[in-house]
């Protein structure tokens, strides 16, 4: 290990015995690491066999593995920042320099030791249903065929062990692959969708490859999914052709630690948020830099089972650099997007993808009168991110074209209009009346990702600046607590009777300006926020 302190460790070593079942011989061995934090040199035995690089991904170890024998598996991982100094966007609409970190350290998911064919052309299967449509597609990504040879995929759907539906493509040549993928689609429409009240309703399906006489080439590994199409149509969301309003929070069990992010932990969390109404959370690392997170396995597992509707966050452009002319492709960014989508294509609860968190907003943003406007008021800066965001975007759209992708707090950019919505003291009436125009000509969704009240700077007059620096959530500055002035709107002159917990507010107040030093002061608490509002009356 390096490091004296459990906290300054930046290395160790993973070991365990594993045994290669003897039916293996003649197959294709591999190492599966499921969420990596963020180098692991293998060896087998004591050699070198390769690497593994963050956020996961597999190791071919046939060449050192015997079947039937016993072998020492040894991982040394490391755990290196993607950069040195990167951006960070955790204050709103701004950007600052931070020191690259890996705070989540070493292998975060199950490990596991695989075998298949050695000429395993499936990689990849993708099951998109559409509910609108009445039918479903299937995506395999298939290598190492020969161009002029005929291939067919074939689909078997299954339901508690029966098959349900079987479905052949036609015949395609090696050469007629797009980007290497081979696509079925058929009418279907189960009588059991799956949806936030009937989460059972859950298939897998089986693919297979077959050359053009009918022989099988390969049968990818069994896919489990959910029929269910969510989708957008002028404002509103539709969830299997219905129109469904949604109350977000961000989840946080991946990011808090290991016991949190268990199958049991992460289903009694998500339970607990449909108990007071959420159903829709995204997940709450803004950035997919190494150690931003654990293994989300079980966590969008649990999602599926629990009714819950999941954005899933993707990398951050501000991680990486954009300037060359063919950055799109060289610059790093396109491979972690593919393990992100992969982890989460087929589970039904995923329904959209965030990105560009914090990134992409502006001034205006709030205004009502300009909420919806197709063409909003960007500074010079701000558009620059714009440009990189959709660069991004348009990456991850290629990898999962039937899922919503749009951009955290960017105000009106791509699918919706998305801000981080924080009012202060407005008067509730006023509250009432914001969104009166957006109400009447919006013409996409609208979603207050941090909704206004009560935030800690809610009840005070602080508004995100002081002597020319902009803080948000953690400013050491003269914070006053204004409890009775936001209160009296629903309380009247009965606000104004001071608490013990006022009381104590400003005696700790008075302390801080009689010493000439203001303590840092809150820390941000999200809040339930409708993704689709609607004018309130009172």
């Amino acid at each position: 290990m390096e490091g004296s302190e459990a906290g300054e460790i930046k290395g160790a070593w993973n070991e365990r015995e594993i045994t290669v079942p003897a039916r293996w011989k003649g197959r294709r061995i591999a190492l599966e690491v499921e969420c990596l934090n963020s180098v692991a040199a293998v060896f087998v035995d004591g050699k070198t066999t390769g690497e593994i690089r963050f956020p996961g991904g597999e190791l071919d170890l046939t060449d050192a593995c015997a079947t039937g024998g016993t072998h020492l598996l040894s991982l040394l991982v490391d755990a290196l920042p993607l950069q040195g100094v990167l951006l960070s966007y955790t204050d709103s609409a701004s950007a600052r320099a931070a020191k690259g970190v890996v705070e989540r350290r070493g292998v975060c998911g199950d490990v596991y030791l695989t075998s298949m064919p050695r000429a395993a052309p499936i990689s990849d299967v993708k099951v998109d249903p559409s509910v609108r449509r009445r039918e479903i597609t299937i995506r395999a990504a298939i290598s190492g065929i020969e161009p002029e040879t005929h291939y067919r995929l074939i689909a078997r759907v299954v339901k508690d062990g029966s098959t349900t539906r079987e479905i052949k493509g036609a015949e395609f040549r090696g050469a007629d692959l797009v980007d290497g993928v081979a696509a079925i689609t058929a009418a279907w429409l189960p009588d059991r969708l799956w949806d936030i009240d009937t989460p059972e309703n859950k298939f897998e399906v089986e693919t297979t490859l077959v050359d053009g006489a009918g022989k099988p080439l390969d049968a990818a590994w069994t896919q489990r999914f959910g029929f269910r199409e969510f989708r957008i149509e002028g404002r509103d969301f539709y969830l299997n052709e219905k129109r469904i309003h949604l109350s977000a929070v961000p989840l946080d069990c991946a990011a808090v630690g290991a016991a949190w992010a268990t199958y049991d932990a992460a289903k009694e969390t998500l339970e607990r948020l449909k108990a007071i109404g959420i159903n829709y959370v995204y997940t709450h690392n803004y950035g997919c830099e190494p150690g931003s997170h654990l293994s989300f396995a079980a966590i969008l597992k649990a999602a599926d089972d629990v009714r819950m509707l999941v954005g899933f966050t993707q990398p951050h452009f501000s991680d990486y650099d954009w300037h060359a002319p063919d950055a799109d492709t060289r610059n790093g960014y396109a491979r972690p997007p593919e393990w992100y989508v992969r982890e989460a294509e087929n589970h039904p609860s995923v329904v959209m993808y965030p990105m560009s968190h914090n990134a992409t907003g502006y001034n205006e943003d709030m205004n009502p009168d300009l909420i919806g406007v197709d063409k909003p008021a960007r500074d010079d800066w701000e558009l620059k991110n714009v440009v990189l965001a959709k660069r991004a975007e348009a990456i991850v759209r290629r990898l999962h074209p039937s899922r919503i992708v749009y951009h955290h707090a960017s105000g009106d950019l791509g699918a919706m209009h998305d801000s981080n919505f924080n009012a202060n003291l407005a008067p509730v009436q006023e509250l009432s009346d914001w969104f009166q125009q957006w109400a009447a000509d919006g013409v996409k969704p609208v979603f207050t990702c941090e909704y206004d009240a009560p935030f800690s700077w809610d009840w005070t007059m602080y508004r995100g600046w002081y002597k020319g620096e902009r803080e948000f959530g953690s400013a050491n500055v003269p914070w006053e607590f204004c409890l009775a002035e936001w209160n009296a709107q629903f309380l009247g002159d009965q606000a104004y009777k001071v608490s013990e917990t006022e009381k104590a507010n400003l005696r700790w107040e008075a302390g801080k300006y009689r010493a000439g030093s203001f303590g840092i002061v809150g820390i941000i608490h999200h809040r339930p926020a409708p993704l689709d509002w609607r004018r309130c009356s009172r």
